[in-house]
């Protein structure tokens, strides 16, 4: 090989060389850039903090969950789209009455939405859906606060994914996929988010004046700390109402329709037994004999504890649309709470117990609470069947 042949040669080696080691350079560059943008900046993103939300709820990551949600913004947006029309088209009542439940139920705004946060926060801790224990229920407020939960769908709402996330400025909105559990129906939930990060760095922006308006240089902003992207609202909320709503509010009416002989024949049988039982305590000094106690306590052992569970029985033998759930819940519980009240009586009478007394009270007033809430729920199906087609 002559000595220019290897000079070449030897050049060649060399720029291949240089460019191997640039191209590595190049390399780590990218790769350090990458890494401090995503430290500086993508995790300091709207689409980071809903993807970690996502990821916290398929985890069941509940403070990580919870600290993506700003709840009293969100509830207090929701209730009013929740109650806007929650007595517009009730023709039992006057105009009155009407207008004394809504601004009721604008009086008691606060209160409804902080019962709710209660509610939510309850449920993400211990996986359980209970009522606040303050809340004003039943007529008190026009509807019982279980009946307007059920109402807002989020005991059986799910979460599917977040998608078409959109920064702007300190605030960004995201698409939320969910779906309503008994009917199946798809729904996108648009949310909007606020930055509540408060320590940032701004460079490059600045503000400046030509002619008389001013105009802005955009910048690059970083955050510092943990990324704190919340949501403040569910924009089409009532539109997401509107969209599963009328599907289950069919199929109540239709299980109500389809339970309407069995409730009135056992209605009117009840009423009989109700009649006999009043007869049977009667006593002319007000002192029931002990064979009259006993005659009682076997009428409700043998009769009216039966009655009801045959009436639970054919109930169940009726096939029970999904939308039709929470009321076939509630006459299950009711049906269980009745007969452990006529039960605790009936051993108060053969014992002569108080204690199985008081007993028995308390639970007829929690049969009154559940017969109410399913009235309410019965009556608000009636309603619903004559609401004009909206265009």
């Amino acid at each position: 090989m002559d000595d220019y042949t290897w000079r070449k040669r030897m050049e060649a080696r060399r720029r291949r060389r240089k460019f191997e080691r640039a191209f590595v350079i190049f390399l780590l560059i990218l790769g350090l850039s990458g890494i401090v943008w995503y430290i500086t900046s993508y995790t300091k993103t709207p689409s980071y903090s809903m993807n970690e939300m996502f990821e916290a709820f398929q985890e069941n990551d509940v403070e990580n969950f919870r600290s993506h949600l700003e709840l009293p913004t969100i509830t207090a947006k929701a209730y009013d789209d929740l109650t806007v029309d929650l007595f517009k088209y009730d023709t039992q009542l006057s105009d009155r009455e009407r207008s004394l439940f809504e601004n009721f139920y604008v009086l008691i705004r606060t209160q409804m939405c902080q019962g709710a946060i209660k509610v939510i926060n309850k449920k993400l801790d211990s996986g359980q859906w209970t009522l606040p224990e303050e809340m004003l229920k039943g007529r008190q407020l026009g509807i019982d606060f279980d009946l307007l939960l059920e109402r807002s769908l989020i005991r059986h709402t799910s979460i599917l994914g977040v998608e078409n996330v959109i920064h702007n400025g300190n605030t960004a909105t995201a698409d939320i996929k969910v779906v309503e559990d008994y009917s199946q129906i798809p729904f996108t939930l648009k949310v909007t988010l606020q930055n509540f990060s408060s320590a940032s760095w701004q460079v490059g922006q600045k503000i400046f004046e030509l002619g008389g308006k001013s105009f802005v240089f955009p910048g690059m902003s970083f955050t510092f700390g943990k990324s704190d992207w919340r949501i403040i609202s569910v924009d089409n909320y009532r539109e997401y109402l509107d969209a599963v709503s009328p599907t289950l509010k069919k199929d109540l009416a239709d299980y109500i329709d389809a339970t309407s002989e069995i409730v009135n024949r056992y209605n009117e049988s009840f009423l009989q037994e109700q009649n006999a039982f009043i007869t049977m305590q009667r006593t002319p000094y007000g002192i029931m004999t002990d064979s009259q106690r006993a005659g009682i306590a076997n009428y409700i052992n043998q009769v009216i504890i039966p009655m009801r569970q045959y009436r639970q029985n054919e109930l169940d033998a009726v096939p029970i649309p999904k939308g039709a759930t929470y009321l076939s819940n509630l006459r299950k519980e009711s049906t269980a709470v009745t007969i452990s009240a006529w039960q605790s009586y009936a051993r108060g009478l053969l014992e002569n117990n108080s204690a199985a007394f008081d007993t028995a009270e308390s639970l007829h007033k929690q049969e009154l609470a559940l017969d109410q809430r399913i009235e309410e729920l019965v009556h608000n199906s009636a309603v619903t069947r004559n609401l004009p087609d909206l265009p």
